[in-house]
């Protein structure tokens, strides 16, 4: 206790003498050292003048003003809006069994449920869609599809090469059926091999330079690998697609109604997932009266029309019609396995009776004159040798045809037609002129369902074919041997030599030497007259001005998922 004790004086007695010398130091530094805490000196450091811009309020101010704010939320007025319902509407929407095998185009709506592997724009250019891009080799033999990543099914099902091959295995199946078999008939199933689970390599028959484009039409949708249990069933669970719309309500016939698949894969300009809008109904069965009554009346959103209503549309400011130059044909067509159209002097003497000018002008002023081939003229392979005659109207040369073929007093023969639209007109312009050679044609209008639901088996009819890329491909599906029971001919026709031509334009890169083969089958379908074409019409779309759609159009299936509605 002592020791601590000492020790703690003895420290405070040593701390009392340091202060005291520290203090005895002191004058020797205050000099330099005083003006520190002078304010002369140091207070410019912390004046406000020079400092004060910094805070301001002046050059800062504009970034959160509400002007400059909106950038990525004021959206230029063209900018889509989600949300909202758009009513359209189809001349039929059959109950189909299996879509591989849809002839009549009730895939046109079912696209948007199971899309396609490509689709097709306007010019003719296909689009990547589920194939996300492709390369060939230069003989045009073998070609590799690369599929999109991150694709499902509307049941939770990853897409990938399996259910790709499956489709293609199902569609090469003949005891399917599937019209899709024309289109592929350069591929067989050994030719389909499964790279990887997103690569598959195709290695054809013969060399089709245009490939990717046979891959797109209403019977081209894609299935889950094994197929659909029912897919028009009318139950939504059985409408497996990856497409950007759901079924909510199928009545065939009557109602289609889709709405937005919140799982879609592709992304929209707002960065969110497509569909724009979220539902679309279909009806169907409408004629252009109640087309017109629809669309002037707010009843309707988007539809396809007839020329017929077009003037009244036109002066409608609410409403914008669209003419979409398809390629579209309302042929004249023969039965060519029946009497008399058997004979060949026959078809050329109904062909004969054709002005095709005349026709032109007074049933589709808006068309192209047709020369009774199917080779467009605005392509750069057309072969214009074939038509620079004109393809004049002689009456006499079809009397004398028909009376070499046993017919010296004429000819009856029916005309059946779908009701509704110019191809009535059509018809009479036609029973007309070919009352001059002593062809009495008597017209037989038929309701539009009921004339599809036979559309083959007709002897003698007017009937209609969409506008397909590339320029062979619709012969190639509708004139080639057997086309009838795979599911798209309906004149009968079968000429190996023709076939043989289109084989080599199918396989043909090259513009010019692709000219000299079209320029051989154009003259063919003139000779053998299969079919006859006095014009190509074109289609009218019309919508109301809220409708926004995209710039390019779909030869197919219908692009919803894009569109949307202005408020």
């Amino acid at each position: 206790m002592k020791t601590k004790l000492l020790t703690l004086l003895t420290f405070s007695l040593v701390l009392v003498l340091l202060v005291l010398g520290l203090a005895s130091c002191a004058p020797a530094t205050e000099e330099p050292a005083a003006p520190e805490p002078t304010e002369e000196v140091a207070a410019p450091e912390p004046t406000e003048e020079p400092a004060a811009p910094e805070p301001t309020e002046e050059p800062a101010a504009p970034e959160p003003t509400e002007e400059a704010a909106p950038e990525p939320t004021e959206l230029p007025a063209d900018f889509p809006v989600r949300g909202g319902t758009l009513r359209n509407e189809y001349n039929w929407i059959p109950y189909v069994s299996d879509p591989a095998i849809d002839g009549v185009g009730t895939g046109t709506v079912g696209l948007a449920i199971a899309e396609p592997l490509i689709w097709v724009d306007g010019s003719g250019v296909p689009q990547p869609n589920l194939v996300k891009s492709w390369e060939t080799s230069e003989d045009a033999l073998e070609w590799t599809l690369y599929l999109q990543e991150g694709v499902t099914f509307n049941n939770g099902k990853p897409f990938g090469a399996d259910d790709v091959i499956w489709n293609f295995l199902h569609w090469l199946d003949p005891d399917v059926g599937s019209s899709m078999a024309a289109r592929l008939d350069f591929l067989s199933p050994d030719g389909i091999e499964k790279v990887d689970d997103l690569t598959i390599k195709l290695t054809l028959d013969r060399p089709y330079a245009d490939f990717p484009l046979a891959l797109y039409d209403y019977p081209s949708m894609i299935a889950p690998e094994g197929g659909w249990e029912d897919f028009y069933s009318g139950d939504p669970a059985d409408a497996i697609g990856t497409g950007p719309f759901l079924m909510e309500e199928f009545i065939p016939d009557e109602r289609f109604v889709l709405v937005r698949n919140p799982n879609y894969w592709r992304i929209g300009e707002d960065g969110e997932a497509l569909p724009y809008l979220d539902k679309v109904i279909v009806t169907a069965g409408w004629d252009d009266a109640a087309r017109l009554a629809a669309l002037t009346g707010g009843e309707a959103d988007l539809l396809d029309v007839g020329q017929g209503i077009v003037p009244d549309l036109e002066a409608n400011d609410e409403i914008d019609v669209i003419r979409y130059d398809t390629g579209w044909i309302t042929p004249i067509v023969m039965r060519l396995d029946l009497e008399p159209y058997d004979d060949v002097r026959v078809r050329q003497a109904l062909r004969l009776v054709q002005d095709r000018e005349k026709i032109r002008d007074l049933v589709f002023p808006d068309g192209r004159v047709g020369y009774d081939h199917w080779i467009r003229s605005d392509i750069p392979e057309y072969c214009p040798d074939t038509d620079v005659s004109g393809h004049p109207q002689d009456i006499e040369a079809a009397k004398a045809l028909l009376a070499e073929a046993g017919y010296p007093d004429g000819l009856e023969v029916e005309l059946a037609l779908p009701d509704g639209d110019f191809r009535v007109d059509l018809a009479q312009v036609y029973k007309e002129m070919a009352a001059e050679a002593g062809i009495d044609v008597s017209i037989n209008l038929v309701p539009s369902s009921a004339f599809w639901d036979q559309w083959q088996e007709w002897p003698f009819s007017i009937s209609g074919w969409n506008g397909r890329i590339p320029a062979t491909i619709s012969p190639s599906l509708a004139l080639r041997c057997g086309s009838v029971e795979a599911g798209w001919g309906e004149t009968y026709y079968c000429n190996p030599e023709f076939e043989e031509i289109l084989d080599e334009a199918e396989s043909t890169v090259d513009i010019d030497k692709k000219r000299e083969l079209l320029c051989q089958i154009q003259s063919i379908m003139q000779e053998d007259a299969p079919m006859l074409i006095p014009f190509w019409a074109v289609e009218y779309g019309a919508r109301r001005s809220n409708v926004n759609i995209p710039e390019a159009w779909s030869r197919g299936g219908e692009l919803w998922h894009w569109m949307w509605l202005s408020e």
